[in-house]
């Protein structure tokens, strides 16, 4: 029995804990610094307290509406892979809180989930449009992209250039709402869009090797193997260092992101090259997914001192 599981039996959760899961909450909370980073970066500084203020409620509602999207559209197939044993895993998942898919336990009713996933959407269109009807644009083909990549599911293990690319436009979300898009924009889209498929795609399906080769999902991992995912893991997470340096950030929180990145990133990519299994893929996923929260935390904070 694992911890989550463990939990589980002990203590049902709440309806608002199973809400919180079913949007993958600490993942949700973590991705807001996406478009926030993206909007800090078009501005080079702060936006505005009503945009900001409306900004955090996009983003809030944008993204747990769209990863409780991916949970109630995967509803089916996530139930075959808990039975398959995907949450027979020990060690701590920053996508779980309470309880592994909710959903397709049975503890949330496709009804109750359907309408916590359209309330959201509605909530974070409605903030989008005010910002920016570009911003509005990119929330729905950010929606649109990740219906194809569950779609894809168990069609090719392309899929993952598609969950990059719905990062990517999420975080262009967060520079139309502040300003038109230039040039400099291309850099943040390509950041996340490397940062997604390196840090968290491959990873974590790597994590998920045996439940989903059990339920026939195609991966990188279940289609190459257990070597073949951690070296693409380790090269596209290089890229996104590379990444890092050509976002248009002031040198000084370059050099810190790309500290931080080597932590985040660069060492557990070495350790998930030495051991290719999916208890250190686990790990590197948790690692990795703080990574646009801590770029966004250096360039705040050189702002803050270049302010005083």
């Amino acid at each position: 029995m694992t911890a989550h599981t463990a939990k589980a039996a002990t203590r049902a959760p709440g309806l608002p804990s199973l809400l919180f899961d079913l949007s993958r909450g600490q993942q949700a909370l973590l991705s807001m610094a996406q478009p926030g980073l993206a909007a800090v970066l078009a501005l080079h500084g702060l936006p505005a307290l009503r945009t900001t203020v409306i900004g955090l409620v996009a983003a809030w509602s944008g993204f747990f509406a769209v990863f409780s999207l991916n949970d109630v559209l995967d509803r089916e197939v996530d139930a075959r892979s808990l039975r398959a044993g995907k949450d027979d895993v020990e060690g701590y998942d920053i996508d779980t809180t309470f309880l592994r898919h909710p959903l397709a336990r049975g503890d949330l009713t496709l009804t109750v989930a359907g309408a916590w996933v359209l309330a959201l959407g509605i909530i974070a269109a409605g903030a989008a449009f005010v910002l920016s009807p570009l911003c509005l644009a990119c929330f729905a083909g950010a929606v649109g992209l990740e219906v194809a990549y569950c779609g894809l599911r168990s069609v090719t293990w392309l899929k993952t250039i598609v969950s990059g690319l719905m990062v990517g436009l999420g975080g262009l979300a967060g520079w139309t709402a502040v300003a038109p898009l230039r040039w400099p924009a291309l850099a943040v889209f390509v950041f996340l869009a490397l940062w997604e498929i390196g840090g968290r795609n491959l990873a974590n399906d790597l994590a998920d090797l045996e439940s989903d080769a059990r339920v026939g999902i195609r991966t990188v991992a279940t289609t190459f193997g257990c070597p073949a995912a951690a070296t693409a893991t380790a090269v596209v997470a290089a890229a996104t260092l590379v990444a890092t340096a050509a976002l248009p950030l002031p040198l000084a929180a370059v050099l810190l992101a790309l500290a931080l990145g080597g932590w985040s990133l660069g060492r557990p990519a070495v350790q998930i090259l030495r051991r290719p299994t999916s208890a250190q893929a686990a790990s590197y996923f948790n690692h990795a997914s703080l990574y646009p929260a801590l770029v966004l935390a250096a360039e705040l904070l050189v702002l803050a001192v270049r302010g005083t």
